[in-house]
């Protein structure tokens, strides 16, 4: 029963240096490649999100001014009541 124990620890043992190992691999490859491919990757997608929000916020703010219900209300509207409705508009349909 000692001997079967002592395996069953070493196997464990075993299975957790294994599993931190290809960890610490997909940690060091994950680095590796953001460091070396993706610098100037990440700065261009930050300017085109940036450009995209800011393109929005002015729709918006051309929106509320048209409507008169403002670029804040319009807001509301939109992302906490519209959104959520349609959500769950599709979730009913697609069951």
């Amino acid at each position: 029963m000692i001997v079967y124990e002592k395996l069953k620890m070493g196997l464990k043992v075993k299975i957790i240096r294994t599993l931190l190992f290809v960890l610490a691999l997909i940690g060091i490859f994950c680095c590796t490649f953001y460091f070396l491919f993706e610098w100037q990757v990440i700065g261009k997608f930050q300017k085109d999100v940036d450009w995209l929000f800011w393109a929005c916020v002015k729709i918006l703010q051309v929106w509320g001014d048209w409507t008169g219900l403002g670029y804040n209300l319009l807001n509301i509207l939109v992302f906490i009541i519209l959104q959520p409705v349609l959500i769950l508009i599709f979730f009913v349909l697609w069951r």
